[in-house]
């Protein structure tokens, strides 16, 4: 498996988490905040200092991360209510919520395709849209809609979306990520499988939700996290993912995609060092192992 960094968990300045990044021997990264931005939303100067950066440091960008779908999916008619005031609020919150979707569908996504082939990325993280407080379980009907569209024009442009695993949204457990994808039924779509927010939302992520939706991996995040009995969590340096086991199969099933390190807490330099030295021992103990 290929070792990398989420660049601006190290450093928003692309060209520092790059110099860094090599001097650890990781040249593969994953682009997803720069400066005070999110590719591929960038000033023009801004993008051209990342790709002069990307080609100069000679570094391979394993795939970029631009919020798609990170946004509530709206319900199929505003709520209602017979106070004029209040239902006119409802409806424009309704009505806000569908222009933030269609301008992820007809920008956004578009936008992310040219980006992710000017940075020379072959992976594009999507998300499967925010449950806003429902209950976890199978998705609307036009969510899979939207995925499947998505899926097929990242396909049709050579690169392949992937839908991250992340608690609150419809594919935040192993098994229900699974489900939602084979729903959808493209084969332009992945998973990018972070095995801390299957956690947060309760999952056992391994072996259990891993079991689920390894035949779709195609990314994984690598940080930990604790949940505690209450439903509350919080992100650590070593928390109660089983990451030995998850490493360990990772290895077994011949998985040779990237595993991105993505700690979450600061310091940035010194968590993202600790976390990468993490990971590399948890390799090196797999690799005995087998």
């Amino acid at each position: 498996m290929k070792q990398s960094i989420v660049t601006d968990e190290l450093s928003s300045d692309p060209e520092t988490a790059f110099e860094l990044g090599l001097e650890w021997g990781v040249d593969r990264f994953e682009l997803r905040g720069v400066h005070d931005g999110r590719v591929p939303l960038l000033s023009p100067h801004v993008r051209q200092g990342l790709v002069r950066a990307v080609r100069s440091f000679g570094v391979s960008i394993t795939a970029i991360s631009p919020g798609l779908f990170k946004c509530p999916f709206p319900a199929g008619e505003p709520a209602r209510s017979n106070l004029g005031w209040m239902d006119a609020g409802f409806y424009h919150s309704w009505q806000d919520a569908r222009s933030i979707v269609e301008n992820h569908r007809l920008n956004l996504l578009p936008a992310s395709i040219d980006f992710a082939r000017e940075v020379g990325a072959k992976y594009i993280i999507a998300f499967s849209f925010s449950r806003s407080g429902a209950p976890a379980g199978s998705a609307p009907e036009g969510v899979t809609e939207m995925l499947a569209e998505a899926a097929e024009a990242t396909r049709a442009a050579g690169f392949e979306l992937l839908v991250e695993t992340e608690e609150g949204f419809w594919a935040d457990t192993g098994a229900r990520s699974a489900a939602l994808i084979g729903r959808v039924g493209s084969p332009g779509l992945g998973i990018n499988w972070d095995p801390a927010n299957a956690l947060i939302e309760g999952d056992v992520p391994f072996p259990e939700g891993y079991a689920a939706l390894k035949h779709l991996v195609r990314n994984v995040h690598f940080k930990d996290a604790r949940r505690y009995p209450d439903g509350t969590w919080e992100l650590l340096a070593d928390g109660d993912v089983d990451w030995a086991g998850q490493i360990a199969a990772l290895v077994t099933d011949g998985y040779d995609g990237a595993i991105a390190v993505e700690p979450h807490l600061s310091p940035s330099v010194a968590s993202t060092r600790a976390t990468l030295a993490r990971l590399r021992s948890l390799i090196d103990q797999a690799a005995t192992i087998r």
